[in-house]
């Protein structure tokens, strides 16, 4: 029997608290507006929108949400795992991520269906699950050093427009070429492959959560003009800024 995703858009209050609970479905979940902190073994990920995590049946977590609540995207599947579905046996760890390669897959999953249950034989559906057990920037190359794993979270936290990689390698005392050698070789991206993905991030938490024009937007966000933000909202997510808005913020049902 194929197995089937069920598809919902759960909301949740603002300011609710949940203490640890678990579920007995699978959850593959996207936040489309608000925000949650959620802590899974005493570990707490902040996630914004257009951040997705897997949950599979059975594992403990607590959640936190913002004050003005939060929506969702959500796909379950009861007594299924990533794993079951994928056949990726070292399917990842549970964490918020923004990743759009599988962010485009969930987009383009909800904008193609209208149904609210999905099998998993579905190519779009497995097109989100593929993206989801990706890893292409996990090298066999050990562990990174503290130093880079260091600035890569201080540059998620400290992002901004002008931050550029000699800002970057600044942080660290290195020079910007041992930092671009070191970030290709650990992460298998470059160093303006993560600044444009915190670009991104700072873009869709805009849209999200802010009724600024999109011309406003792409000039917060870094980019020269509005046209330059809508080919790259596009090429990340095969939308453009306005229809990605209008996804994250449909009337829940």
């Amino acid at each position: 029997m194929t197995p089937v995703l069920s598809l919902t858009r759960p909301h949740y209050v603002g300011a609710l608290v949940q203490p640890p609970h678990f579920h007995d479905a699978l959850q593959i979940s996207m936040l489309l507006t608000g925000c949650v902190d959620e802590t899974v073994a005493g570990t707490t990920h902040e996630a914004a929108p257009l951040h997705l995590s897997v949950k599979d049946a059975g594992l403990e977590h607590a959640n936190r949400w913002a004050p003005k609540g939060a929506t969702l995207l959500r796909l379950e599947a009861p007594g299924e795992s990533l794993a079951s579905l994928t056949g990726h046996t070292a399917a990842p760890a549970w964490r918020w991520r923004f990743d759009p390669l599988a962010i485009r897959a969930f987009v383009r999953l909800a904008r193609e269906t209208t149904r609210t249950y999905v099998p998993v034989g579905d190519s779009d559906a497995n097109d989100l699950l593929a993206a989801l057990v990706a890893e292409p920037h996990r090298l066999d190359r050990g562990v990174p050093p503290r130093w880079l794993t260091d600035v890569i979270e201080r540059l998620v936290a400290e992002w901004t427009p002008t931050l550029d990689s000699r800002g970057i390698a600044a942080w660290a005392h290195v020079h910007p070429v041992y930092l671009a050698r070191c970030v290709r070789r650990w992460y298998g991206v470059s160093v303006g492959d993560l600044l444009r993905r915190e670009r991104l991030r700072t873009t869709v938490r805009r849209l999200a959560n802010s009724t600024e024009r999109i011309s406003m937007i792409a000039l917060a966000s870094g980019f020269a003009d509005e046209a330059h933000c809508t080919r790259a909202v596009r090429e990340a997510f095969g939308v453009p800024p306005a229809a990605l808005r209008q996804r994250m913020r449909a009337t829940p049902h």
